[in-house]
């Protein structure tokens, strides 16, 4: 019963620490930065183990174990042992990677440790790349280019192309580039405000009088708008908390630690945060409401038609249903179950402070 692309990833973060100096990463709006030990790591993946018999249970669907996070996982010198631990429990796993660390001997011991996905940043080539990137670019084109080919037929690499340049253009010469070095397989999005820890200045959504007409339209019949990320996406800290999701830079919506709750046992609180909009979904542009918002100010600049605004209204509440639907089993697994759920008042999110 394939209802919806919930509980699909786990994201662990083996470090949010970076070598890059990105400016649409707002790195410097984390509170702590830190590289997770081996012993947080074995708790998390097996918490992971968990989660994968409920989703099992639920859902039916495949759970993929990704070394993402808001750093670089190379920088921890565990990486390629948790890859090894995350393959022999039975789970693809894939990572990301600026591609600056990912010299030959870490290619060879990455694919010797059965890593299924890649999935490299790079946006820019010469010295606009050291610009934004500050890292030198002939280090990581042969190390990519490198990869492609030690890989073929074992880990898939899928470039990364972030449009910080809102250039259409731009992400198509990116692609070229690297197609003619053995790429393949891309992937292109526009800047993320990262829960409102980037400062976008189209961003600002509360201050738009737009966003009582989205919220309206959104909730119209009783309809919750509910965001998948949290859901499809579910992330613990390098710290061992579990947090909302991957946009949660500024670690503001912690649910406890892994050693204290299952994954199951924070969702309730979990979703309270995604209803309320608190403290972070309020602030991003992929919160459902923020989208619209955002499509409803296009429509007013003749940038978009209202078919595509309708489409996209249509898309959300459609998807917000389906999350629902999912939810509503998610929980009703959790209340017959010996150990449960907490129930959203049991969990006191840790907010930091910036």
């Amino acid at each position: 019963d394939d209802y919806s692309p919930l509980f699909l990833t786990i994201d662990i973060e083996i470090t949010n620490r970076c070598n890059a100096t990105c400016h649409f990463c707002p790195r410097d709006a984390t509170p702590h930065q830190g590289i997770m030990d081996v012993e947080t790591f074995d708790k998390a993946l097996a918490r992971a183990v968990e989660y994968r018999q409920v989703v099992k249970d639920v859902s039916g669907l495949e759970v993929t174990v990704s070394l993402c996070g808001l750093g670089e996982p190379l920088i921890n010198r565990n990486a390629i042992s948790f890859i090894k631990k995350v393959k022999a429990e039975g789970f693809k796993c894939s990572m990301s990677s600026n591609g600056n660390l990912l010299t030959e001997d870490r290619t060879r011991e990455i694919l010797d440790a059965g890593l299924d996905e890649i999935y490299i940043n790079i946006s820019d080539i010469g010295e606009e790349y050291e610009k934004v990137y500050n890292l030198p670019f002939e280090r990581s084109r042969d190390n990519i280019a490198k990869f492609a080919e030690l890989s073929q037929g074992t880990c898939k690499p899928v470039i990364i192309l972030v449009d910080h340049h809102d250039d259409r253009e731009h992400v198509k010469a990116m692609e070229m580039y690297w197609r003619e070095r053995g790429l393949k397989d891309f992937h292109s999005y526009s800047v993320i405000n990262r829960g409102g820890a980037l400062f976008v200045e189209h961003m600002q959504f509360e201050q738009y009088t737009e966003m009582a007409r989205a919220r309206q339209q959104l909730t119209e019949g009783g309809l919750k708008p509910l965001c998948g990320a949290p859901w499809g996406f579910l992330f613990i800290g390098y710290d061992g908390n579990y947090y909302l999701c991957c946009s949660d830079w500024r670690k503001q919506a912690s649910l406890g630690s892994v050693f204290d709750y299952s994954f199951l046992q924070v969702s309730r609180q979990k979703l309270a945060m995604v209803t309320s909009r608190e403290p972070v979904c309020k602030t991003c542009n992929h919160d459902p409401i923020n989208m619209l918002t955002d499509e409803l100010r296009a429509l007013e600049r003749g940038e978009v038609t209202e078919a595509e605004v309708n489409k996209l209204r249509q898309t959300l509440r459609e998807g917000s249903v389906e999350i629902d639907v999912a939810l509503g089993r998610l929980l009703d697994y959790g209340d017959a179950h010996p150990e449960g759920m907490l129930p959203a008042a049991d969990i006191i999110p840790v907010v930091a402070s910036n």
